[in-house]
């Protein structure tokens, strides 16, 4: 996904929330927001928005000497995932297709954001999973392709929302499965480190993507994540940052994210807060009609 205009104020509202997150006073955020101006003049449209971020993340952590700024809201957020995940794999457990339903409880759990939402909110989303509707889910095509497939490659997101994601690989059940998290600490995105405290290793194979950005570079990721890319049959996407990345690769890719975007929403038909389970391929076929 290429960047708009809409997305400068986006990285400038990140730019001061996440230099609050730090506990930089006031002085030192307005010099991290200077630093961040002085780029965006340079920024391409070519590039997608979490190319953007990497710059901007990497400023932050320079001017605050602090490597992990979201670890607190990341650890918070592995709390209140593993405080659910009982009562999540019980409904799982209890419905009529487990698969389905902790497909949905996976994707569901992108709203584990505590930079984003308050506890209450993610609290009383996660409890009424009954009740949210996919504006598109191509569960019949997704089950054939995980049927079918030797090896199978999932892209986590935030720290938190992977116990739900573990759940998902739990019900699938795949003797060959990857789970790739970041390199290193940006946003409060996954990392071995936070896969590992969730117990993942017990289902799936843990590896790291090799870079510090948000979603998938490919052209930053490590060798050994490429092997793993190049031979997977599905790869599983979830989150945002993996769709901006990942949007207008030559893969069958299988995205999992719910809309927060209204750049997005718009190019693509959907609403912001809409919930998706699909490939570009159906999404291609819209975008092209709106083009």
């Amino acid at each position: 996904m290429k960047t708009h205009l809409d997305c400068i104020p986006c990285f400038l509202k990140q730019t001061i929330e996440s230099a609050r997150i730090t506990g930089a006073d006031e002085k030192l955020q307005k010099k991290i927001i200077d630093e961040v101006c002085k780029i965006i003049p340079d920024f391409s449209f070519e590039a997608s928005p979490p190319q953007m971020a990497v710059k901007i993340h990497k400023i932050i952590r320079e001017l605050t000497s602090n490597k992990d700024p979201y670890k607190k809201i990341k650890q918070d957020s592995q709390k209140l995932a593993l405080g659910m995940y009982p009562y999540l794999k019980e409904q799982v457990t209890k419905a009529d297709d487990a698969l389905s339903s902790a497909v949905k409880i996976a994707a569901i759990g992108n709203v584990i954001d505590l930079a984003v939402n308050d506890v209450a909110t993610i609290n009383r989303k996660l409890e009424d999973i009954s009740n949210h509707e996919f504006a598109i889910f191509d569960y019949g095509q997704f089950t054939n392709a995980l049927n079918n497939a030797k090896t199978i490659l999932y892209l986590g997101d935030n720290a938190g929302e992977i116990v739900l994601d573990k759940l998902f690989i739990e019900t699938i059940n795949h003797n060959n499965l990857y789970f790739a998290v970041r390199g290193a600490p940006v946003i409060n995105d996954a990392t071995i480190e936070d896969a590992v405290e969730d117990n993942l290793d017990a289902f799936c194979t843990i590896i790291s993507n090799g870079t510090d950005a948000p979603g998938t570079l490919l052209n930053q990721c490590s060798e050994e994540f490429m092997n793993i890319y190049n031979q997977a049959d599905v790869i599983i996407a979830k989150g945002q940052a993996n769709f901006e990345t990942l949007n207008q690769v030559d893969r069958n890719i299988y995205f999992l994210t719910q809309i927060k975007c209204s750049t997005i929403a718009q190019r693509y038909g959907y609403c912001v807060g809409d919930w998706l389970m699909t490939t570009m391929n159906k999404l291609q076929a819209y975008d092209e009609v709106l083009l």
